[in-house]
């Protein structure tokens, strides 16, 4: 998509849904079809087109298939005639173009409906006008208006030029979920599986702009490490190179390392050179200390000194953490670094002149790069043009805007458009990764065998140290604390403290799917089981008599958590995974369940497993139930889910970033590994119908994964594993 011509809308609607926002201004020609735009998202025109304005990131999970489906409901329109279009960043537009928290549906729902109600008033107006007859008397039907005295219709393209000349209502009526014909209805095809399958769609990597130069970067593998010298002599028999330089590291926020920069003619040419160029580097002191196991015993040693925060949710829990006397309980948990292994390794085309920059490629926050990147070149966010690409995976990794600062670098020193790419190894190697953390959990049960006091502490390096430049804020560790850790705790607990203390990361970290969900509500499921042993209770009735009787309640972030939807998970969980069928010697069940409160979804994982004597796991059934308010596009949905489930199992059994003298070890999916089709078994997905308001799904079905699995492998066993993965203390699958 080449820049565009854009003009500045004023208000449409009261109530601030949408204001004064940008929209693309194409240039009309004699034969073009005559549009209307009643809100900056919704476009009709007399071709039959309905264009649909996106700016939530396309990156798998749908986004340009189920939005459009919100409008055509209201707007009772063919879903086939309605088109999704990326809408290209625009930093004074005032949209949130980011995309990320499994937030998407949960946020444009209610200002896509009003949008579409708006355009079919505006229609059915415009056609009572042409009959002379009242509004009462139409009705809309798959982008008709239908006369319903005569059953008359007119579509929607003949009615555009008399419907744009009426005024936009503004507070049009809803539709009534039961009269729901599209929103919730299975066999939905995404609207771009077509050109995804055949090749046609084009990602970032696929590209190209006249005059374009390919760059690769050799960067330093230790981070903070300096360029010392290089060899061009190393690289002076590979023809097509046009310039190699130095790389600056360009500070807070983008977290670029220092490293020679490569430009060639062909991307082969730039390929060859990088694994040629020799290049010295000056490493920081005592990086060569720094190893996974250096950094998992400080935070261990850590954990035993007062915390850096404390909070109390509360209750009068004591203020250090107990040791085992008989009445404590008390466990460890480890958590690895990992990374986000996208498909799509990372990309940017970037292109500066006249003063500006204009950009192509998978941004899920364009915004950082328009607002952060450009001050180092001392410029503002109204000096670049983003053209936004679909994304061959984003998991968070695409949240940081390392990859296209270091684009703009590259393209700001040499003048004409270039491809910024990272090899697998790149992206493997310099990857924003999911902070690694230490957790000890303890608690003290009451005579109702329920925990009557509760204590977390954690260690972990904030993302938000690296991601939003927060080192040193007062606020970065609380950042930390989603997942049941302080002030989102799901169970009722009389008396609860959460401690969390800094550990300074050897590595830049980012947020990874599920952030803090990831590890917090993964290791509170865990324990949660050991308590319930501990008990001689049932697991999934512990979790229950932890719930019943629990009132609805608002949450730190302000978010109602209602305790029945939790407990309705886990009772359909246990159900379709027959929970209290006998089971033989070596097989067992596991549950965990997760409330991802910021995307008001509750989900439960259930599995049965085997585990022989050599430690090979074999998982005979595994079930999830989720609640998730309303379902826009039930197959979508499910594919979000079972990609969770993928996403989940990999953690659990197989993927670790691990740092051996500052240096990370792996290098591609060889050696960080996710989880391949033989070890995925069939997915049993429960969905608990609703027409509550439609929440997250991205990233809800991720972390109650994990302990689900642990907690089936510990019930088959008689062992505990409180470190991750899994494949580490000699399991396989």
């Amino acid at each position: 998509m080449q820049r565009r011509a854009f003009i500045q809308l004023s208000s449409f609607l009261s109530g601030g849904w949408v204001v004064a926002q940008l929209v693309p201004l194409p240039v009309f020609a004699a034969h073009d079809p005559i549009c209307f735009q009643p809100s900056p998202l919704i476009k009709l025109c007399s071709d039959g087109k309905i264009i649909v304005y996106v700016y939530k990131q396309e990156m798998g999970q749908g986004v340009q298939t189920s939005l459009p489906l919100i409008v055509a409901e209201e707007l009772e329109a063919d879903p086939k005639q309605v088109i999704a279009e990326a809408l290209p960043y625009s930093p004074s537009s005032g949209f949130n173009y980011s995309t990320g928290g499994s937030t998407s549906i949960l946020r444009e729902f209610m200002p896509l409906r009003k949008a579409g109600a708006a355009a079919r008033e505006m229609l059915i107006k415009a056609a009572a006008n042409e009959w002379g007859i009242s509004v009462d008397n139409c009705r809309a039907q798959k982008s008709r208006v239908i006369n319903t005295t005569t059953n008359q219709s007119i579509a929607f393209k003949d009615l555009i030029a008399k419907a744009s000349a009426l005024p936009i209502p503004k507070d049009p009526v809803l539709k009534n979920y039961k009269d729901f014909t599209v929103i919730g209805k299975p066999g939905v095809k995404k609207n771009n599986i077509r050109d995804i399958v055949t090749g046609k769609l084009k990602y970032g990597l696929d590209y190209r702009v006249p005059n374009m130069l390919y760059a690769v970067i050799v960067r330093c593998p230790v981070m903070g490490g300096k360029v010392a010298s290089w060899n061009k002599q190393s690289v002076a028999t590979i023809d097509g190179i046009v310039e190699l330089f130095e790389m600056k590291e360009m500070g807070d926020q983008l977290e670029t390392r220092s490293g020679v920069a490569i430009v060639a003619n062909t991307r082969w040419a730039a390929l060859r050179a990088q694994k040629s160029l020799q290049v010295q580097w000056t490493y920081p002191a005592g990086s060569n200390e720094k190893s996974s196991a250096t950094y998992f015993a400080e935070q261990a040693a850590r954990l035993q000194k007062a915390p850096d925060m404390i909070y109390n949710e509360k209750g009068a829990a004591v203020k250090d953490m107990p040791q085992p006397d008989g009445e404590w309980i008390t466990a460890s948990y480890q958590i690895p670094f990992v990374a986000h292994a996208a498909m799509e390794p990372l990309n940017c085309i970037a292109d500066f002149s006249n003063g500006k920059f204009t950009l192509w490629g998978g941004f899920q926050n364009p915004g950082k790069t328009a607002s952060v990147a450009t001050k180092f070149f001392g410029l503002t966010s109204k000096d670049i043009f983003i053209n936004l690409m679909p994304l061959g995976g984003g998991f968070g990794r695409r949240l940081s805007a390392d990859y296209s600062a270091e684009a703009m670098q590259v393209a700001y020193q040499i003048k004409r458009p270039v491809q910024l790419m990272f090899t697998r190894e790149d992206d493997m190697k310099f990857d924003n990764y999911r902070p690694a953390s230490s957790h000890i959990l303890s608690a003290k049960l009451g005579a109702d065998k329920k925990p009557a006091d509760w204590l977390h502490k954690i260690a972990i390096a904030p993302v938000a140290d690296f991601l939003l430049g927060m080192k040193g804020n007062a606020n970065w560790l609380a950042m930390e604390a989603e997942g049941g850790s302080m002030g989102d705790m799901y169970y009722a607990i009389p008396s609860l403290r959460s401690a969390v203390s800094r550990t300074p990361s050897p590595l830049v970290e980012g947020w990874w799917r599920a952030v803090n969900f990831s590890y917090n509500n993964v290791v509170i499921e865990c324990f949660i089981d050991e308590l319930a042993k501990k008990a001689g209770v049932d697991p999934v009735e512990y979790r229950l008599s932890l719930l019943k009787n629990m009132p609805a309640k608002k949450i730190k972030d302000g978010t109602l958590f209602d305790p029945a939807r939790l407990s309705a998970v886990i009772e359909l969980a246990a159900e379709k995974i027959d929970w209290n069928k006998k089971r033989g010697a070596g097989r067992g069940v596991g549950i965990a369940c997760c409330f991802y409160n910021h995307a008001k979804a509750y989900t439960a994982h259930a599995f049965e497993v085997s585990v022989s004597k050599t430690k090979k796991i074999k998982i005979l059934r595994a079930v999830v139930a989720t609640d998730v308010g309303m379902v826009i596009d039930p197959d979508g949905f499910a594919n979000q889910v079972e990609g969770g489930f993928v996403w989940g199992l990999s953690a659990v059994l197989k993927s670790e970033i691990t740092l051996a003298n500052g240096v990370v070890q792996q290098s591609s999916f060889f050696d960080f590994q996710v989880a391949r089709m033989p070890d995925v078994p069939a997915l049993e997905i429960h969905i608990i119908s609703s027409n509550a308001e439609p929440g997250g799904a991205g990233e809800t079905s991720v972390p109650s994964v994990i302990p689900g699995l642990m907690n089936a492998i510990a019930a088959a066993t008689g062992v505990r594993v409180r470190e991750l993965p899994l494949k580490n203390k000699g399991y396989t699958i």
